[in-house]
């Protein structure tokens, strides 16, 4: 009788135990983050490796592992915002296929893609967020974000990395082009991140892929604030502009209001051409003498 109690005793400690080292799971109250994720979407694993667990945190007891290009459905709120490869995301549980059986368990948002796109032959493009390495105090507002290329088969093909600048932007949308007329690429792949917010930039990168490699390219941002000011920029690619097949130009325009108290505004602009040479392999500014 002694030695049963005992053992009662011991599993009552084990699980007050467990349970003081993994506190109960707290709900996030969030407008928003760049995934943008509601309950019943599919998600697509961006990481090489995602850990599945029982509880939305770290101290979750692994389930399962599951690789880049798996597909995941959402099926809870947002938990747990946790910080992990130098930025903060929350935890959904989601269910998963294994084989033919169906799982369920918790992941970290920040191992899922921001967004994919499949082109005609059946590639899976996607981009999502991974860890800064040597972060400094000078480069907080800077995050990595790297770009993969799947083959149908979910095998790695292509991938790169960019230095975006992450503020307060609230939607990011990605986008397959054609070569634009840029000679020696497939493609371009165009990722915006979207500001809607005065001051809050929108900005567009853009990578070009060989079959092979990844070749960054000019980018594009604009910005306003309250009407006040503005910023724009406007990129155009031989196709578009048809003044030379190695010719990338992009114009800027920066607006200052006259007058701020008059009913029907007016502003100075001030306008800019920057020519970029393609030479194949890379886009170089031309510095044109004055």
């Amino acid at each position: 009788m002694f030695k049963q109690v005992s053992i009662a005793l011991l599993i009552l400690l084990s699980i007050s135990v467990q349970a003081q080292e993994r506190a109960a799971a707290y709900a996030v109250d969030e407008n928003f983050n760049l995934w943008n994720k509601k309950t019943n979407d599919t998600a697509c694993v961006f990481a090489d490796v995602a850990y599945i667990r029982d509880y939305p945190g770290l101290r979750g007891v692994v389930l399962d592992s599951l690789t880049a290009g798996s597909r995941v459905i959402i099926k809870s709120e947002a938990y747990n915002n946790t910080l992990i490869k130098d930025f903060h995301a929350p935890w959904h549980k989601v269910t998963y296929m294994v084989g033919k059986q169906q799982r369920s368990g918790f992941i970290w948002l920040g191992l899922l893609a921001l967004r994919t796109n499949n082109d005609k032959e059946g590639k899976l493009w996607m981009y999502g967020f991974n860890k800064y390495p040597n972060r400094s105090n000078d480069e907080e507002h800077l995050s990595l974000c790297e770009i993969k290329i799947l083959d149908p088969a979910l095998h790695t093909v292509g991938r790169t990395s960019i230095l975006i600048t992450k503020g307060e932007q609230t939607f990011t949308e990605g986008k397959i082009l054609d070569n634009m007329g840029l000679a020696g690429l497939q493609a371009i792949y165009r990722i915006g991140f979207f500001g809607e917010a005065c001051a809050v930039p929108t900005d567009h990168h853009y990578v070009g892929w060989t079959g092979k490699d990844f070749i960054n390219l000019p980018g594009k941002s604009n910005v306003s604030d309250a009407g006040v000011l503005y910023h724009e920029e406007k990129l155009l690619f031989p196709s578009e502009h048809r003044l030379g097949a190695s010719l990338i130009i992009k114009d800027i325009i920066d607006g200052e209001v006259i007058d701020p108290d008059q009913k029907e505004l007016k502003y100075k602009e001030s306008k800019k051409r920057v020519k970029y040479i393609w030479d194949g392999k890379i886009a170089s500014e031309i510095i044109e003498m004055k």
